[in-house]
């Protein structure tokens, strides 16, 4: 059983962060979604933090025409596609409340989840993760990779708090927040920074609902890249695969040149082979340049961090009645952030 958190006479306050990239067509249902949520935990100051993520719908645009002065809600709006982990992260910096709790804008995670992310955090959890038990309808082959490289990732990345099963939603205390918020990586995976940073992690189960618009932003091209760096980020597995490819290589030749020898010593002749040779070659090349590929990503990914660049640079902040409530932060602003 989780400690009970120390009582707080004040009202706590939770944001409600919603990363989106063209998601103009579920903002309708965002709001609607958001005030029920309001109305139905009175006991809690609830906002939303809509992280635009370089939409060209006019997403904000749409949520600032239909929110009311009193809906407690404010737009980060970024300068371009960074990527849903950076536009989480942007949202860690600019919320202040006890608790924020990731949600996607598509709309899928169940208003019920809310209340059960509630309920673990006042029991004492600092991080409640959304599992997936029913998925919404995708293709066989994508869930079966996905949940594959989550189980695969969870276990070579030493994080046994990262659930195997692939989060989607998560509610993050503020301690949580703040320390990472203080991690500047790039190449980040937001969610496995949590896992990583440890405290008292817990998880609910819930069914997950079909997208109401549209399909998803996340690209075939763009998981890939997340799962590269990821594994880059976190482990040493392919480092270490690339060095086992590298003796098991060495092996067979040692084993193949005694092969020769014994068969030259009974007296067979061993045929002058220029396929095999040919082969041996192509194989040896390709190991080769495979374990030079993956010491480049993760020399590349030193070099990244060298250079001191922002992980985000915000356009502007919004908020229903003002249009602009905030100007595009100087070079030195945004690294400063940055380093916080």
């Amino acid at each position: 059983m989780n400690p009970k958190k120390p009582p707080d006479e004040r009202r706590r306050r939770v944001t409600i962060l919603v990363p989106a990239f063209n998601e103009a067509a579920t903002v309708d249902g965002l709001l609607e979604r958001f005030r029920g949520l309001r109305d139905a935990h009175s006991d809690i100051e609830l906002d939303l933090l809509l992280v635009d993520d370089g939409s060209s719908d006019g997403t904000v645009d749409r949520l600032i025409e239909l929110a009311l002065p009193d809906d407690a809600v404010r737009a980060v709006e970024l300068s371009r596609n960074f990527g849903s982990h950076y536009a989480i992260t942007a949202g860690f910096h600019h919320v202040e409340t006890d608790a924020v709790i990731v949600l996607g804008a598509d709309l899928q995670e169940p208003p019920e989840l809310v209340a059960r992310f509630l309920a673990e955090w006042r029991g004492g959890a600092d991080v409640v993760w959304g599992i997936r038990s029913v998925r919404a309808q995708r293709s066989k082959v994508y869930d079966a990779a996905s949940t594959a490289f989550s189980r695969l990732f969870s276990r070579t990345a030493g994080l046994a708090n990262y659930p195997a099963e692939g989060p989607s939603g998560v509610l993050v205390d503020r301690a949580v927040v703040d320390t990472v918020v203080a991690m500047p990586e790039h190449n980040r995976n937001v969610l496995a920074l949590i896992a990583w940073v440890g405290f008292t992690q817990t998880r609910v189960a819930y069914e997950q609902a079909p997208r109401a618009h549209g399909e998803s932003r996340w690209t075939r091209a763009k998981i890939l890249r997340l799962a590269v760096d990821s594994m880059v980020q976190f482990s040493s597995a392919p480092l270490r695969a690339c060095s086992t490819l590298g003796a098991l290589a060495a092996t067979l030749g040692v084993l193949y040149a005694l092969v020769l020898i014994v068969r030259s010593l009974v007296g067979v002749t061993t045929p002058s082979g220029w396929p095999t040779a040919i082969v041996v070659t192509l194989i040896m090349g390709g190991l080769q340049l495979l374990t030079l590929g993956v010491i480049g990503e993760y020399l590349w990914r030193g070099v990244d961090e060298t250079r001191g660049r922002p992980l985000f640079v915000v356009r502007r902040v919004r908020r229903p009645g003002d249009a602009i409530a905030a100007i595009t932060p100087t070079p030195s602003d945004a690294a400063e952030e940055t380093h916080q």
